[in-house]
């Protein structure tokens, strides 16, 4: 189906498995040779053995194996109409092992959702105490180990009651169902990065609460007559192997990432105070200004103007001269006021302490100084100098600048001096002030520089660091629970307004210099260029599996689609729960099978309705939210 939130992969195609070469287990290879010549009477005919194993994932998943989950881990938001579901690396995982003898197609895995109150508890023990199956109540089945495979492992367990696994388990019918792989494409069917397997979960969790997945190993569980619950009563626990698990909670619209980002913080749009009465106050603070604390050298308090390097509008200030020997010469005094500026004189001293607190790069930035001053001393003088020495700049230095350059390493107070400036679930745009930088990169390249020809040699100096290289950078900051409920966002800048109903021109896209998470639910976005337009969505594997809701009647239902990923003007209305026999759908359990019947019946008459063709169905789009400049 069509993707709209990026160019490469255009398109998503769903597969039904993707079945490993080798099954798990040990293998024997024998090699013969034979050499066919008449005049050789001696043996011709040469043999080998060799063993091997093919290793599968069993009672434990490396972290490297999981792409990601969804809903988030840990994440708040409108979660109640999503079917969770977790992405894996390797495209074969999930039918690397049967849960079912001699079936091939069936994956062994399974998400398993739980609400807090029937949440069982996680338990670490070794293989050694999970083969002992008469050392404790649970049932498990009796198995042996494989290569590689020791007593001593540590593998994690749940023990679930049966009468609450049989609702929530899926069927084995269910199973074939629940798997699928994702394959992104281009315009032309090229495939685009890696193949990726995915597993749905068959519950929808419930709204106002927490609930907790776990991936578990059916490895072997099921028979003709489905799961095996191996004469196990209602209250009796059944031991699962975990291999993975996650939570989120489900609270009200607007705590969705829609709901957040559409209710965010907008006035004003800028980083400033709260307006005040004073006419002389109001017109520095409308420009990002904050009145701070000011100690002077003799003793004296008094408080001064300072304003942040992400500033309310382009700074055309050019009336600073640099390279500078100290601070103080970047003071500014307002005698309408009787206030000092010291916004520049700060970012001076900030660059100057931060290249001190790096022992490697000050020492690093102070020899190579020194080097480069030699080498011209020598040119000048026409010595002649038979050991030329390196005086190229180290890279480490000039990234170092680089990241600089873009606020790296800038302590958040110096870029939001008060909070009240970027209040909770609030969005701030700015431009950045390249006089700001600038004497943030001087204060950076002063070191070395005490004396009056180390001013001078700085002035002549041509590999001067301290050199703005984006004149115009714009960018936002954004506080909020979707950053630490959403950890993937993306974000697209446009230098053009787009409105919400019009497609966006790709070559209207500038460059994003740096998108990064300044605390848990900050995030700051800086953009080489003016910005107009900003997209705010989630990355392509948060596509997501789930149910529409009527708020008419009440229920659930699903739109469908044609196989091309276009929405038709059907949908099954009557979903199909495990539980239908009750009135009240407490667990919120799909039927599978059923619910597959029925969408074969509206869109698929065929009888070769897949995990692929349900995945298509059920798929829900990346939400985006679009920021348009005024």
């Amino acid at each position: 189906m069509p993707e709209t939130t990026t160019t490469e992969p255009t398109k998503i195609e769903f597969i039904q498995y993707h079945q490993p070469a080798l099954k798990d287990g040990d293998y024997e290879i024998t090699i013969t040779q034979e050499i066919k010549e008449e005049k050789i009477t001696a043996n011709n005919s040469f043999q080998i053995t060799r063993k091997f194993s093919v290793g599968a994932e069993r009672f434990d998943l490396k972290p490297t194996d999981i792409h990601a989950v969804f809903p988030p881990d840990g994440s708040l938001g409108e979660h109640s109409n999503v079917l969770p579901h977790i992405i894996l690396n390797r495209s074969t995982l999930p039918w690397e092992r049967q849960s079912i003898s001699n079936n091939n197609n069936t994956t062994w895995l399974a998400l398993l959702l739980f609400e807090e109150t029937e949440n069982p508890e996680s338990k670490i023990i070794t293989l050694e105490t999970l083969k002992d199956i008469n050392s404790y109540p649970a049932k498990f089945p009796n198995f042996t180990l494989e290569s590689g495979q020791h007593e001593d492992d540590k593998v994690i367990i749940i023990d679930v009651q049966k009468q609450l696994l049989e609702k929530i388990l899926p069927t084995k019918e269910d199973l074939t169902y629940l798997a699928h792989v994702r394959q992104g494409t281009d315009e032309q069917g090229k495939l685009i990065g890696d193949e990726l397997a995915v597993i749905i979960c068959n519950r929808l969790p419930k709204k106002n609460g927490r609930s907790i997945v776990h991936l578990v190993s059916l490895e072997g569980r099921y028979n003709d007559n489905g799961f095996d619950f191996q004469g196990a009563g209602d209250n009796d626990n059944i031991r699962l192997v975990s291999l993975k698990s996650w939570n989120f909670s489900c609270v009200d619209e607007k705590q969705s990432f829609q709901g957040l980002l559409t209710n965010l913080n907008r006035e004003p749009s800028t980083l400033r105070l709260p307006q005040v009465n004073n006419t002389e106050a109001e017109k520095y603070l409308s420009m990002g200004y904050v009145p701070l604390p000011h100690f002077l050298r003799q003793g004296g308090k008094t408080f001064s103007w300072y304003h942040s390097p992400l500033i309310t509008g382009n700074n055309p200030n050019n009336n600073i001269t640099l390279p500078i020997r100290t601070a103080d010469e970047l003071i500014i005094y307002n005698p309408d006021n009787g206030m000092f500026d010291v916004s520049y004189s700060a970012a001076w001293e900030l660059g100057r302490l931060l290249a001190l607190q790096s022992k490697n790069l000050s020492v690093s930035l102070y020899n190579w100084k020194r080097t480069h001053r030699q080498s011209l001393q020598n040119v000048e003088t026409h010595l002649p100098v038979y050991n030329q020495p390196n005086t190229e700049l180290p890279e480490s230095i000039y990234n170092w600048f680089e990241d600089l350059n873009l606020l790296k390493g800038v302590p958040f107070n110096y870029l939001v001096p008060d909070e009240l400036m970027l209040p909770v679930e609030s969005i701030r745009f700015f431009y950045l002030d390249s006089l700001w930088i600038e004497c943030l990169l001087d204060g950076a390249f002063s070191i070395g520089r005490v004396t009056t020809s180390d001013h001078k040699h700085d002035q002549e100096n041509k590999t001067n660091l301290a050199v703005n290289n984006y004149p115009i950078v714009t960018g936002f900051l954004l506080r909020s629970d979707v950053v630490s409920g959403w950890p993937g966002l993306l974000v697209d800048g446009y230098n053009e307004v787009v409105n919400n109903d019009q497609p966006v021109d790709e070559d209207k896209k500038i460059e994003l210099l740096r998108m990064e998470r300044l605390s848990a639910n900050v995030l700051i976005c800086l953009f080489k260029g003016e910005i107009k337009t900003v997209d705010i969505h989630q990355k392509p594997e948060t596509l997501h599996f789930g149910l529409d809701w009527d708020d008419k009647t009440k229920k659930f239902y699903k739109k469908l689609k044609n196989l091309e990923g276009q929405s038709v003007d059907k949908k099954v209305v009557n979903i199909p729960w495990k539980d239908s026999e009750k009135r009240v759908i407490e667990k919120r359990v799909i039927d599978i099978n059923s619910l597959t019947d029925r969408i074969k019946e509206q869109v698929d008459n065929s009888s070769s309705f897949t995990s692929a063709q349900l995945a298509l169905e059920m798929i829900e789009g990346v939400e985006k939210v679009r920021f348009i400049g005024s």
